[in-house]
């Protein structure tokens, strides 16, 4: 029988909210200290549940910051069943477009607000609940536990690091509660490639009324992103219905500070895009197409062009459909749903993609609201976490 009643699992996820999303942790790239607080958060949490025998595993990276990640595995089986979530979360952005303070939790009717409430507090907290309400004379496996650091940065000092330790087994059942919908019924089995690189636009300096002595990097930026943008949409633009959305995307996103005042014509810019590219596409060879553009653009331009690779994962083959990880979960989400879940490939990248490049089956999945991840007033549902508890609860149970 449950461990816990529905009232007790509301109070403990509203605390478990309360306590955790004022704990910022962000990547030092980002602004932030990394995830070692949140860390000490979870750990605090597990031996407040009588769980003393969890390993932490700190790294330190490359700001000499600690970035924290935490392990649990319960039981005495041969075969363990993870549920894999991500400690770390983006920053808030623009603090004004929040109608609440974005590391504070606020609840709302069935919502609760804040940033990181649902990528990925939501496997947080359902982890923490799975555990509490955990009825070990049930299990059919050992269930396991990882809090990782770093996820959002391309998880370098998270799984990444965690899967060069013997921690995971080749059999074992990995479920990363990571990406979903609002129906619960996709699950995630494929990923595109990642590419994120760094354009530097190197121009000249001048005062703004003498525009013929300066060479404008911020106008000669805007050319050639358009321009880029508009060649890599027309050369790369296969579809493939596995995928949600079906094309590859690229996105330029973040600018950096240029000058600091109006009457300065800035001679450096520097602009990131961040690329999701579908499998059949090689990335070096969607990085050769860049360079090529840059050097076609100098040769019609005063200014000269760097591209810097920020990020690169060429995919790997998804999780095959009849696999274990997605035939036991699919039963358990049809079980209480009533309806059978559908796999899909997405553009987005989780820890379920480095299990694969290990030759190791994995699945994301959790149902979700996933329009409010990165944005602001981000929320999440607590009946998701409920349902999906129930989700999980038959599958360590029951399969």
């Amino acid at each position: 029988m449950p461990q816990l009643s529905v009232d007790q699992k509301l109070e403990l996820i509203r605390e478990l909210y309360t306590w955790m999303i004022p704990i910022k942790a962000i990547a030092p790239s980002s602004g932030g200290d990394g995830e070692k607080a949140r860390a000490d958060f979870i750990c605090d949490t597990l031996e407040s549940m009588g769980y003393n025998d969890f390993q932490r595993v700190d790294i330190i990276d490359g700001d000499g910051k600690t970035r924290s990640n935490v392990i649990l595995k319960v039981g005495n089986f041969q075969k363990t069943v993870w549920f894999v979530s991500h400690i770390d979360t983006v920053p808030e952005g623009s603090a004004e477009l929040w109608k609440y303070p974005p590391f504070q939790a606020v609840v709302e009717g069935n919502r609760i607000y804040g940033r990181g409430t649902g990528d990925d507090g939501h496997a947080v907290v359902l982890s923490l609940l799975l555990l509490k309400d955990l009825d070990r004379q049930r299990l059919k496996y050992n269930v396991g536990l990882a809090f990782c650091a770093d996820e959002e940065l391309g998880s370098k000092y998270g799984i990444q690091a965690l899967l060069e330790k013997p921690i995971f087994g080749k059999d074992d059942i990995i479920i990363v509660p990571d990406y979903g919908t609002e129906s619960g019924l996709i699950m995630e089995v494929a990923e595109k490639s990642i590419l994120w690189f760094k354009v530097t636009i190197h121009g000249k300096q001048f005062h703004a009324s003498r525009p013929e002595e300066a060479v404008n990097s911020s106008r000669e930026g805007m050319k050639f992103i358009l321009e880029l943008d508009e060649l890599l949409h027309q050369k790369y633009n296969a579809r493939n219905s596995v995928f949600e959305p079906d094309v590859s995307t690229f996105e330029p996103t973040k600018h950096e500070a240029n000058v600091a005042n109006i009457n300065t014509i800035p001679g450096l810019d520097v602009y990131y895009v961040d690329c999701r590219v579908l499998p059949q596409y090689d990335l070096d060879e969607v990085l050769s197409t860049v360079n090529r553009l840059a050097r076609q653009f100098e040769a019609r331009s005063r200014a000269t062009i760097e591209i810097g690779i920020v990020q690169k994962e060429q995919s790997v083959p998804g999780t095959d459909p009849s696999t274990e990880v997605v035939t036991k979960l699919s039963r358990s989400i049809e079980k209480v749903k009533m309806k059978k879940p559908t796999p899909v490939g997405i553009g987005g990248g989780t820890c379920a993609q480095y299990f694969r490049m290990k030759g190791i089956p994995a699945v994301a999945w959790m149902t979700a609201v996933d329009e409010v991840f990165h944005q602001p007033n981000e929320y999440v549902v607590v009946d998701y976490i409920l349902s999906d508890l129930e989700i999980l609860e038959d599958l360590i149970y029951n399969q």
